[in-house]
């Protein structure tokens, strides 16, 4: 039988490369200036008059996938025969996961025979991307639904996430950090280094001052816990900040040889969260840590 990739929009995975891998996006609804909109990779949302509007001091509030869009996904894949692994934004980000297992198990419910897994990525933006992309190529090798879930849920520890950011503003706003923490972030010219810890949440890692040596701590991190990287294709997403993405290449190819770069934005949902000015980078490696609070 043959299996379909579903994950959601959080994946920031590039359109043309989602489409490629036959993986079946859902898109997460936002709501700016008072209407609704999706986050679909770009497809209808122009992602950079979203962070233009996000500069103009607007806010964006986000939702998780709806029940009834991932229903029809599991709807989708049994009429075409498959069965079906959904790969979510971390739950710790998300309501996400837990609205796809109700799905599943009111769909089985209607049919008992359909085969349906649910996996928390425990990962974010691309992070989670590149898992899926990993569960994608595994499909399209014949391997069956449960042992790519099984796959996801063994690996998912070896996807790192590095991210920085240029203002606490939006991270405040998300109640990620508290509004002392970030005014005092701000007075300091800080730029924190953070990461996606073993529960997939979002944590502090360093704190840098100045954009350049914030770059420079996620480049040697990444250095430091890459695995095999001539092998690996890496993932450097950017909300609306083009040239130190390329800064932060530059950087990083400088310290390590790998097989190669997937160029991506960070999409509306992941960037109401963080704005527009949030750099990261994503790849296999060691497995991440816990954090303790």
């Amino acid at each position: 039988m043959s299996v379909r990739i579903i994950t959601d929009s959080a994946c920031d995975l590039p359109l043309a490369l989602a489409e490629k891998n036959d993986i079946d996006v859902l898109s997460m609804p936002f709501v700016l200036k008072g209407e609704e909109h999706l986050d679909d990779l770009g497809k209808t949302t122009d992602i950079d008059e979203f962070y233009d509007t996000l500069r103009a001091g607007e806010n964006a509030t986000t939702s998780q996938v709806p029940f009834g869009s991932s229903y029809e996904a599991f709807e989708r894949a049994y009429a075409a025969g498959s069965a079906a692994v959904f790969i979510s934004l971390s739950a710790e980000l998300s309501g996400t996961y837990q609205t796809a297992v109700l799905a599943r198990d009111q769909f089985l419910e209607a049919h008992p025979d359909a085969s349906i897994y649910v996996v928390d990525s425990k990962c974010a933006s691309t992070g989670e991307g590149l898992l899926v992309l990993a569960a994608a190529e595994r499909a399209a090798e014949g391997m069956r639904a449960d042992e790519i879930a099984q796959w996801v849920e063994d690996n998912r520890g070896r996807v790192n996430h590095l991210f920085t950011i240029d203002s606490f503003e939006h991270l405040v706003r998300g109640g990620r950090v508290s509004a002392a923490m970030g005014a005092a972030g701000t007075i300091l010219n800080i730029k924190p280094v953070m990461r996606v810890d073993d529960r997939g949440r979002l944590v502090p890692l360093k704190k840098p001052r100045g954009r350049h040596k914030a770059l420079e701590a996620i480049a040697d991190l990444t250095a430091e816990r890459i695995e095999d990287p001539a092998s690996q294709t890496i993932v450097i997403a950017h909300g609306q900040w083009p040239e130190y993405a390329e800064e932060l290449k530059r950087m990083i190819l400088e310290r390590i040889t790998v097989g190669g770069v997937i160029d991506a934005r960070i999409g509306c949902v992941i960037g109401a969260h963080t704005g527009p000015g949030v750099l990261s980078v994503y790849f296999w490696g060691v497995r991440r840590e816990p954090y303790n609070d």
